[in-house]
């Protein structure tokens, strides 16, 4: 299994066996993190594993990994993209996990950003495509048969809002970020990781069908209804 596959696959895990991966295991995960690429130039993006962490909506684990940062442009986006790729290298390893958007470690830190639960699962850690819920693909594309937004149409997001679309514009894919409102959007401040999500699988379908990937951030005047332009897509 590749990490391209596992997007068809892999499903979040909230119940975990309680025993420890082993040392050399958590070294695997460091060093295998280290592999992993950011979208965009960013490097004040580090994580740390925990056993016990506090937040809301936690769940119980062997291991937790806790991502911080200094809230520097693009650092949200990196985050999705980069630590996504662990998540489905979990998946492709036979170790459940699941983001955990309010997590944070016990001692008080307000650099900490999100956390990953992880370990292994007494449950099936797999599904099949029918069992993923998500908005059809025509709300989040006007590019229905585009085998990379297919792989974006999998993608996880924070309270599965899903805030993203994809136009295609000739050559050019526009990205998209809704703009959430109240009471979520007071609830909810994680959307640019999300994206981060989304634009992971993107790429990881563009390199499986063999297309070459670019994305440029970009926040100028262009506009849909509710959304609000994230960046720019090339691929060829």
């Amino acid at each position: 299994m590749k990490l391209f596959d596992s997007i068809y696959k892999r499903k979040s895990c909230r119940k975990y066996k309680m025993e420890a991966l082993s040392k050399q295991k958590l070294e695997e995960i460091n060093d295998i993190i280290k592999t992993f690429d950011f979208i965009l130039p960013n490097h004040s993006i580090k994580h740390r594993f925990e056993t016990e962490i506090k937040g809301k909506f936690l769940v119980e684990a062997p291991h937790y990994l806790i991502i911080s940062g200094k809230g520097e442009p693009n650092e949200l986006e990196n985050i999705g993209f980069l630590y996504e790729q662990l998540i489905l290298w979990f998946s492709e390893n036979n170790i459940g996990s699941v983001w955990l958007g309010s997590a944070k470690g016990l001692e008080s830190n307000s650099e900490d950003i999100i956390g990953i639960a992880f370990g292994y699962s007494p449950e099936e850690i797999y599904r099949n495509e029918k069992e993923f819920k998500r908005k059809k693909i025509e709300e989040i594309t006007n590019d229905i048969d585009n085998p990379c937004i297919k792989a974006v149409h999998y993608a996880p997001s924070g309270m599965n809002l899903q805030p993203w679309y994809f136009e295609k514009q000739g050559n050019k894919i526009l990205v998209y970020k809704q703009k959430l409102k109240l009471p979520i959007s007071k609830l909810y401040k994680l959307t640019d990781l999300d994206m981060g999500i989304a634009l992971l699988h993107y790429k990881l379908a563009c390199t499986h069908f063999d297309k070459t990937f670019s994305f440029v951030r970009k926040t100028d005047d262009k506009s849909k209804k509710g959304y609000e332009l994230f960046g720019e897509i090339t691929e060829s």
